[in-house]
């Protein structure tokens, strides 16, 4: 193997050997400088020393050998890119080749490319689009977004501070809107079914996950960091949720699990500080270290419980077996009727969160509610949720001010 490198004393190539009929940045006297390596007679890029470059296009040759690959961080962090072409010569992208540019915009992505690793186009604030050729075999682009070539995988999200993923979306991989710091909402297709590793790790603005019914699994860091994140509704089909899911989402205050959920990993919602308490199911049956109610103290060092956290759930569960070894206090609700929310009474409380649920299914959209919180709100126990149960509920707790006024 044959390296080119930039120094002083040895033999060297920095090559400039764009043709000129490339778009350069507005200083056009200062041409794209590339360090790259050359094996097998093939050309790695490795390094970019232009940091006033707008619009990039990768060369095809350099010196009669072909431009193959993109190497790792290559590009990162480059502050002057706006656009990128990579041509029909490139095979492969390497991880974060092109992350952290600010204000790159737009990738253009040739026919050859045929492995993009993971992160190669994380944390790009203002990429709001993929274009790709219509002859590359293995990705290709829908609106916007990159996606492998049939269009059920997405690969890494374009687009503006309000996501939304495509309907034939079945799965998002790993890393798809890692560090998009701009997202503050994303919506999902119901037919979506699986949500890779650190999906959304780093999205510091996005405040609600609604996952789909559909979704069977999670990646493990899928919602890590998303400090802005406040409510999570977690699905009927989700099974496992995997270590460090929700790991130092501080502003999260409310999360519903389901009755699918049978286990929970290590530290999946450690250091969720917002949280005061949660409802764990009887269908949960292992937990694992620092799953909830636990925060690191940066004063100590160390790993404290969350002052005042109360873990709900039914005697001799996983959740009152977690909540005895950790010291954390835990309470048996009683989810009577029209008590949706276990604290023992019906109130207002309890009203407004069955119309608010009554409204959703009525308007066909995802339920919030947990199959116990259901159960406790079919005050004619009909088997259903309706404008019965909630005018009830209503009564019910207009009658309870009324005697004790």
């Amino acid at each position: 193997m044959k390296r080119l490198l930039l120094t002083a004393a040895a033999a060297v190539l920095i090559f400039s050997a764009v043709p000129p009929t490339y778009s350069y940045a507005e200083n056009n006297s200062d041409s794209l400088q590339l360090v790259c390596k050359v094996e097998n007679k093939q050309v790695c890029i490795t390094e970019c020393r232009s940091s006033n470059i707008a619009k990039l296009v990768i060369p095809e040759t350099y010196e009669g050998l072909p431009v193959t690959s993109i190497g790792k961080n290559a590009f990162l962090g480059n502050t002057g890119i706006t656009s990128c072409v990579i041509p029909d010569s490139v095979k492969s992208i390497d991880e974060w080749a092109f992350a952290a540019c600010p204000n790159l915009s737009s990738v253009s992505i040739g026919s050859g490319v045929s492995m993009i690793s993971d992160y190669a186009f994380t944390t790009c604030p203002k990429l709001t689009s993929f274009a790709v050729s219509k002859d590359n075999p293995d990705y290709t682009a829908v609106n916007s977004c990159l996606y492998n070539k049939s269009g059920d995988t997405l690969i890494a999200y374009a687009g503006d501070s309000n996501a939304s993923v495509s309907d034939n979306t079945k799965t998002i991989g790993r890393a798809a809107f890692f560090g998009r710091e701009d997202i503050v909402s994303v919506s999902l297709p119901d037919g979506l079914t699986a949500i890779g590793d650190t999906a959304f790790s780093g999205c510091l603005s996005l405040k609600t996950a609604d996952i789909p019914d559909s979704v069977k699994k999670l990646g493990s860091g899928c919602f890590m960091s998303c400090t802005s994140l406040r409510s999570v509704n977690l699905g009927k089909s989700l099974s496992v949720i995997p270590k460090n899911c929700f790991h130092s989402c501080s502003a999260l205050t409310t999360v519903n699990i389901s009755d699918s959920v049978t286990a929970v990993e290590n530290d999946a919602f450690f250091s969720c500080s917002a949280l005061s308490g949660i409802f764990i199911p009887p269908t949960v049956k292992t937990i694992g270290n620092d799953a909830f109610g636990k925060r690191y103290d940066i004063r100590g060092d160390s790993t404290v419980n969350i002052t005042d956290f109360i873990i709900m759930g039914e005697a001799g569960s996983a959740a009152e077996e977690y909540a005895g070894t950790q010291g954390i206090t835990f309470t048996i609700p009683r989810f009577s009727r029209g008590d949706v929310n276990g604290d023992r009474r019906v109130d207002a409380v309890d009203a407004s969160a069955v119309l608010k649920e009554y409204a959703l299914r009525s308007a066909g959209k995802k339920s919030e509610f947990t199959d116990v919180q259901s159960a406790a709100a079919d005050w004619n126990g009909d088997k259903k949720l309706d404008s019965v149960d909630a005018s009830a509920i209503l009564a019910a707790y207009v009658k309870q001010q009324t005697l004790y006024r």
